[in-house]
């Protein structure tokens, strides 16, 4: 049992891999891009920096709608209460009396980014606001985000908050639904009303002249607390990212976190990005001496491959830094941490691989001892007996 725990503890614990910083210079003073087919965060800016939502909350509140909507067919009525207390805040068009559906109310809050749509979801599910925000914020904690809080359903109160590493766990997590993977890519929708809702940032990124085919679909928010801010998902090179951009800086025309997006997207698409093994199962690292032993000195064998997405340019910058005992004795037993590997690209650490020690180092035996001091005892014995022998034949 105790090797099993130990075999349990080391294959979670063998490496740990870390992101570089953005290689692009973007205006959102926090940032992170993910490999959405490894979980695997590739670039970070400040990542766990606490950031105002604005309507990225948009994005729990649809994540936390389809793990309690039954039917998304069913048909809902606009009410009074549905529209109350909006003023200000962005809407997508519903009308007291229209009948829709669930699911035409999730592409009005997250094409258009409708608050009306949001608070009709939250109290046609919940039956008021402040029991939907208990249930967003049960779910939050289920996805483990756990320095993310949401006071409402559309992002109205600066209370929404959280940071740019968990808006990427949460989006991660939501995209495994396909309902919420249909409506965040769709850029433009027909509600059962006939109300036309549209996805505005392919419109913004066309007028800078970006190709709008990267990026499959996006969800953004905006207050003047909170910044410009953008949650987007890309194919490139047949490989699938997401990227959160936080707090970028204002223009007139609103429009730097849709800048600050395809600056990122476009670095990675003209480079070459591979899952790249900085350490593979079954090479040897490196040997150290062992004081005492049966042996004279312990190799290091690799018990887990170490991979790291990485471009051509980063891959051949990657340096590994050993940062390991001395030495070995009999007092170290299997199990033990021997120290750990860095690997770095530019100073930046990438990953970080734990070295344990296989086996118990022995002791030889007391006789093993014994044996050898009789035997240096007869060599030298012998030697004596040779060289009075030399010394007599010479003589006579």
């Amino acid at each position: 049992m105790k090797k099993i725990l130990f075999l349990l503890f080391i294959f979670f614990s063998f490496s740990t891999v870390k992101a570089l910083p953005l290689p692009v210079d973007i205006t959102s003073n926090s940032a992170v891009l993910i490999n959405m087919d490894n979980d695997q965060i590739v670039y970070e800016k400040e990542p766990d920096k606490e950031q105002i939502l604005a309507s990225l909350t948009k994005i729990m509140t649809a994540y936390t709608a389809l793990q309690h909507i039954d039917n998304l067919n069913s048909k809902v009525t606009i009410t009074e209460k549905d529209l109350s207390r909006l003023e200000g805040f962005t809407c997508a068009g519903l009308e007291e009396g229209d009948v829709v559906t669930y699911l035409d109310l999730l592409y009005a809050m997250m094409l258009p980014s409708g608050a009306d749509a949001s608070q009709a979801l939250a109290l046609h599910i919940a039956g008021s606001n402040e029991e939907f925000v208990k249930i967003m914020n049960e779910e939050a904690h289920k996805v483990g985000m756990y320095h993310s809080h949401f006071a409402d359903s559309y992002g109205g109160d600066d209370a929404n908050v959280s940071t740019a590493r968990e808006l990427a766990i949460l989006l991660r997590e939501a995209l495994i639904n396909p309902t919420f993977y249909k409506v965040f890519t769709t850029k433009r929708y027909t509600l059962s009303n006939g109300l036309q809702v549209v996805n505005y940032t392919d419109p913004t990124a066309e007028f800078y002249g970006f190709d709008t085919s990267i990026i499959l679909g996006s969800k953004s928010g905006y207050t003047p607390e909170a910044g410009l801010m953008l949650v987007s998902t890309a194919k490139i090179n047949d490989v699938n990212y997401a990227l959160v951009v936080c707090k970028s800086d204002l223009n007139k025309a609103l429009t730097t976190h849709v800048i600050d997006s395809f600056k990122v997207y476009n670095y990675v698409s003209q480079h070459h990005y591979a899952v790249r093994d900085l350490l593979k199962k079954g090479m040897y690292l490196k040997k150290l001496p062992v004081l005492d032993s049966t042996i004279s000195e312990y190799t290091i064998e690799v018990l887990d491959n170490v991979s790291v997405f990485l471009s051509d340019e980063d891959y051949d910058k990657v340096k590994y830094d050993y940062h390991l005992v001395e030495n070995l004795s009999t007092n170290n037993k299997a199990g033990d941490n021997l120290g750990y590997v860095d690997m770095l690209v530019d100073n930046e650490v990438v990953a970080s691989y734990n070295v344990y020690l296989k086996e118990d180092i022995f002791a030889p035996k007391k006789e093993s001892k014994l044996f050898l001091v009789v035997l240096v005892f007869l060599a030298f014995f012998i030697l004596v007996l040779l060289s009075i022998n030399i010394f007599s034949s010479k003589k006579n």
